[in-house]
């Protein structure tokens, strides 16, 4: 466990056009280290350039409506996350949504305070800028994150398809007022 000193090598900066390699290999290796052990290996490689390509990221990155804040250990990324401004889908109640995209962290950073000060971040980022509720997705399957959202007072708000390659999956819609 990092004691309350370590955790002041956490460096939190804003995306940039430049980071769209660094984002789209970030994201695929926590992705992949988070749900790799729960999926087929032929439907993660299908996946990967659905998501986590320089030239996606860079379209992400070039959206006025999107953000990402990168956390960097020593000037090596260890996480990051991505919010959206933009519209929400009909479950989700709110005038001025928030969404927080992904909030993803390596393995080796879970577990040391990192998601929470994230989370922090998000919410009073929401806050700053007059949102009224902050949203996210979440698979079904995925019980830590589950918990993680609930002990910030997130609560299920709709259900949606999610396709992993040939896999038809189950997420969950999960909302929290500001």
């Amino acid at each position: 466990m990092m004691s309350s000193a370590d955790t002041n090598a956490f460096q939190f900066r804003s995306g940039t056009l430049a980071d769209a390699e660094l984002l789209a290999e970030l994201g695929w290796r926590t992705f992949y280290e988070t749900f790799a052990a729960y999926n087929r290996p032929e439907d993660m490689a299908a996946f990967r350039p659905t998501m986590y390509t320089p030239e996606l990221q860079t379209e992400e990155l070039c959206d006025p409506e999107t953000a990402f804040v990168i956390v960097e250990v020593q000037e090596q990324a260890v996480a990051y996350v991505k919010l959206n401004a933009g519209k929400a889908p009909d479950e989700i109640r709110g005038q001025k949504p928030l969404q927080i995209s992904r909030l993803y962290i390596l393995h080796e950073w879970t577990g040391k305070g990192l998601g929470d000060r994230l989370m922090q971040l998000c919410l009073e980022r929401a806050r700053k800028n007059g949102h009224d509720v902050v949203w996210l997705t979440v698979w079904e399957h995925n019980q830590r994150a589950m918990r993680f959202y609930h002990k910030y007072h997130f609560e299920e708000a709709g259900e949606l398809t999610f396709i992993l390659g040939q896999d038809v999956q189950r997420d969950l819609y999960m909302q929290r007022q500001v």
